[in-house]
């Protein structure tokens, strides 16, 4: 939500009480600084002015690629000036409880877990009291310890790193002072700035944000949404990894002699969520669940493999999926598990979609139990997944069987 917009509703909230100057309106960080002045600013403007429900919401795509790169190391880190916790809420809803970091200590200690995510403004959810709305805070504790412990995981941590700066352009004065310090005397590999707004006009906007960051080597600006840029971001990041999956394939398809035809290493045509589901079944993740990997396993050859297999044997891609006659056919990442355990970590929604055949490539069938039939006239090992009816196969099983 923009700064004018919090200033306004916060304004009119108050107006019946008091009658504050006008410029106030459109203006956060002197109407912040009112309430800190008088001592009311925790007590009355944080917690009965901000409009913290119109904070909360679902994730977009900018928040599930932000989140998609620190939970799988595409990216180093993220330094984040939202109060929203949507990025955390992305993760958990892919099963990851992922925290969002206040400090260094907090980023250190979580990078354990997956790469930080470092909210040196403040976050709605933890320590509410103390986010950062005016100026008037960055001299007074804790804020001003807050702002010196991230500066100094920034100094130790980010030069020679890629910078990508996305939506930064705010029209939150105090919180261009706090990233220019945040900043200032970094060296990294490059900047790239991602705002819709002409070049010219980001100078006027922020001048000395502008002249700190427009220094810095290999500067760039990029006119764009910041969802659209992270959207595809992510999806450039998802065809890289299945490129990197079906390489994997290459070695093992040319065993039964023959050259891999060059379309069988390319990445299909599909929209990001396809592209994620892709990357999850090459990892052996259930659709419930986070991709936590920046590249494939070599294990995950076999998933290529099976997909090369497919193609040659007629089958059209689906989605992440693959259709051979009419079976809709999912190939996932066996891990060396049994089709039991692959069958179970995958016991998921009927909204997931259901394959008529899931490939484990890699996995192994081990001591059949009693769901494991075979068909009257059908030569097809069948297992029933609770999810749904579709038919667990190994590699091997699904080679004899479909005459791969």
């Amino acid at each position: 939500m923009p700064a004018k917009t919090v200033a306004q509703r916060c304004y009119d909230k108050y107006f019946p009480i008091e009658q504050l100057p006008a410029h106030f309106r459109d203006d956060i960080d002197a109407l912040a600084g009112h309430f800190l002045a008088n001592g009311t600013f925790q007590g009355y403007f944080i917690e009965g002015l901000v409009p913290w429900d119109d904070l909360a919401g679902e994730p977009n795509g900018g928040h599930a690629a932000v989140g998609d790169f620190l939970l799988t190391a595409g990216a180093y880190a993220a330094l984040s000036a939202n109060f929203d916790t949507l990025i955390e809420q992305w993760c958990k809803q892919h099963k990851v409880a992922f925290r969002g970091a206040l400090n260094s200590v907090q980023a250190n200690a979580y990078a354990m877990k997956a790469r930080p995510l470092l909210k040196f403004h403040g976050c709605m959810d933890v320590d509410r009291p103390n986010t950062v709305w005016t100026q008037g805070q960055l001299t007074a504790e804790p804020t001003q310890d807050r702002i010196a412990s991230c500066r100094g995981w920034m100094i130790d941590h980010l030069p020679e790193k890629d910078l990508l700066i996305v939506g930064f352009w705010t029209d939150w004065a105090y919180l261009n002072e706090v990233l220019q310090g945040l900043l200032h005397g970094q060296n990294p590999g490059s900047v790239t700035v991602i705002d819709p707004l002409p070049t010219a006009q980001l100078a006027d906007k922020a001048p000395d944000l502008w002249a700190t960051v427009s220094g810095l080597p290999n500067f760039s600006h990029v006119s764009m949404s910041s969802d659209e840029a992270l959207a595809e971001l992510r999806a450039e990041f998802s065809r890289v990894w299945v490129r990197r999956l079906m390489a994997l394939g290459a070695p093992l398809y040319e065993v039964g002699g023959g050259d891999c035809p060059v379309e069988h290493l390319q990445c299909p045509d599909l929209d990001p969520d396809a592209l994620y589901d892709l990357r999850r079944d090459g990892e052996g993740k259930s659709y419930m669940r986070a991709a936590r990997t920046r590249t494939p396993s070599d294990e995950a050859g076999l998933v290529a493999l099976a997909r090369m297999l497919l193609l040659d044997a007629g089958a059209v891609v689906e989605g992440p999926w693959l259709r051979l006659n009419d079976d809709a056919i999912r190939v996932v990442n066996g891990q060396n598990r049994s089709l039991r355990k692959m069958e179970d970590a995958h016991n998921e929604a009927a909204s997931s979609g259901t394959a008529d055949i899931i490939i484990a490539a890699g996995a192994y069938d081990g001591v059949l139990p009693g769901n494991v039939v075979r068909a009257g006239g059908d030569k097809r090992i069948t297992r029933s997944s609770r999810g749904g009816p579709s038919r667990w196969v190994t590699l091997d099983q699904a080679r004899e069987t479909l005459g791969l």
